[in-house]
Order: C-alpha cells, then sequence, then structure tokens
C-alpha cells in the first residue's frame, strides 16, 4: 500500500484545483484535512489530521481572540469542507470522523484570560458511519465543570471507533513480554447510533 502509486498521488494535495483548496482554507489544518479526504479517497483504512504544533488549542491566556481570530476560522472551514466532500462522494456513511481533544479546559477563566487542564468534563464531534446527526449526548453542570448525566470515558470512546471498525473491545491482544491483555475496558457509546441515551 505505501508504495503504490494510486497512495503517491494522494498525498499531493496540490493536484486539487485551487478552488478546492480555498475551500478547506489556505492554513496547515485545512490543507490536513483535504489530505486526509484524499488518503481516504485512496482506501487508508484510519486517517488522523491534527492542527499541529503552531496551531494548537493550550490557550492558557488571551483565550477569546485566539479563538476567534485564529483557532475556529480555520477549524470551522476546514471540517465543514471536509464533511460536505465526503457527503458529496458517499464516503461519510462509512467513514467515522472524530473530532476531540486530549482533555476538556477548566470551567472558570484564569488570572491570565485563559483556560487549563481539566479532565471531568470534556466534549468529542462524531459524524458518518451510522452516527445519528444533530444531537448532543450528556450535559454537564451549568459551569461546564462537571457531567450532570451519565459520563463517558476516554474507554469507551476508544470502544466505540473499534465497533465502528468491526473489531470487538474485547478482544485479547498480547503486550510486549505476551502477556494477554484485554484490547479495551469501555462500552459503545450506544447512544450516538440509537439516538436513544442510556
Amino acid at each position: 500500500m505505501l508504495t503504490s502509486s494510486q497512495l503517491s498521488r494522494a498525498f499531493d494535495v496540490k493536484l486539487e484545483s485551487a478552488e478546492v483548496r480555498e475551500r478547506y482554507g489556505r492554513n496547515q489544518y485545512g490543507q490536513s484535512l483535504l489530505l486526509a479526504r484524499r488518503l481516504i479517497e485512496a482506501d487508508v483504512p484510519v486517517v488522523q489530521a491534527n492542527m499541529g504544533r503552531v496551531q494548537n488549542w493550550d490557550n492558557h491566556g488571551n483565550i477569546f481572540p485566539t479563538l476567534k481570530d485564529r483557532l475556529l476560522p480555520p477549524l470551522d472551514q476546514g471540517v465543514s469542507a471536509l464533511l460536505d466532500d465526503l457527503e458529496n462522494s458517499g464516503r461519510l456513511a462509512n467513514t467515522l470522523v472524530v473530532m476531540m481533544g486530549e482533555f476538556g479546559r477548566t470551567p472558570k477563566i484564569n488570572n491570565q484570560a485563559g483556560r487549563d487542564h481539566w479532565g471531568p468534563c470534556f466534549f468529542a464531534l462524531f459524524a458518518g458511519a451510522g452516527v445519528l446527526p444533530g444531537q448532543v449526548i450528556g450535559t454537564s453542570d451549568a459551569e461546564g465543570g462537571y457531567p450532570a448525566t451519565r459520563a463517558y470515558s476516554p474507554n469507551d470512546l476508544g470502544a466505540t471507533v473499534y465497533h465502528v471498525l468491526g473489531i470487538e473491545s474485547e478482544t485479547m491482544v498480547r503486550d510486549r513480554i505476551d502477556r494477554p491483555v484485554r484490547l479495551n475496558t469501555g462500552k459503545v457509546i450506544e447512544p450516538l447510533f440509537t439516538g436513544a441515551e442510556v
């Protein structure tokens, strides 16, 4: 796969028209999402795009102008272009899109007009692969600090991704010293697919 000419062409976003490249955004994240779409079209089974080291969400200070002027515009532009293209090509039905960070942000603004790291409550966006659109699953308390309804864990998120890939979370794998270890201990986030909060 890695040496195929199809994959080699997929890595060359310059083969896209100027209009398509503009639609995704002429920035690192937009072009990474365009590359992700091209890799999906080349049948690469798992693709990750990130904002890179220059554009990150580690906003311990000056959060409001940073979000408004630097982070949210390329995110909105690039993600909407990706989802539109996947939908229009018929690939969204078979492609799971997950957008998330590794933790949440503090519910209160700090003394540097930013938010710090926060583990108890965060969000993830899911689309495609049977995920029912237009729903919010779970709520936080009034400050956004703690879950007010059933909390889902990173293991649940992993179990959900494995489920979409057709891999049972109970699958046993071997660690570095050949001990059997369960692949994942989470539960699939069923409401994503059923619409019914559990």
